[in-house]
């Protein structure tokens, strides 16, 4: 199955949530709500790499996202979010797959620019206005997956 991802809601953006979403034949959603992005950001602060927050963050948004469909996945097209940044969040993306002992073939993941007339956007911004998708994904997971 290829999927596309898109994002609605930027995660710099910490007043406000973030949702990745993606679609095919399927629709799924995560959220993060503002809160739990700012702790994040916080976090990354503390450490010295306040730059590296929306990469990670954006990789571990999609990590939870993709992770239980992952064995009929064989192509992921991301919308390039972050320009001049693929290379480095596909590389968080795999160290997470990696460090949770899950296969992963990086071949599968390209970047292109989805749209909006894409489901995957329509997906997104639809859960992104209501608040609400089909999983919520909070400080606690970022760090349970990250550490």
């Amino acid at each position: 199955m290829k999927i596309e991802i898109d994002q609605s809601g930027k995660i710099e953006n910490t007043e406000k949530p973030t949702v990745i979403a993606f679609s095919n034949s399927i629709n799924r959603s995560v959220i993060m709500l503002s809160k739990d992005k700012k702790q994040i950001q916080n976090l990354f602060r503390k450490a010295g790499t306040p730059r590296i927050f929306v990469y990670k963050t954006f990789a571990v948004l999609i990590y939870f996202l993709i992770k239980s469909k992952l064995k009929s996945i064989n192509q992921i097209l991301i919308d390039i979010e972050y320009p001049g940044y693929n290379r480095l969040i596909k590389q968080f993306l795999c160290e997470l797959f990696t460090k949770n002992n899950i296969k992963f073939d990086s071949d599968f993941v390209h970047f292109k620019e989805i749209g909006k007339e894409s489901n995957a956007h329509i997906t997104a911004i639809s859960a992104y206005r209501n608040k609400s998708a089909e999983t919520k994904i909070t400080y606690k997971d970022f760090l349970k997956i990250t550490l």
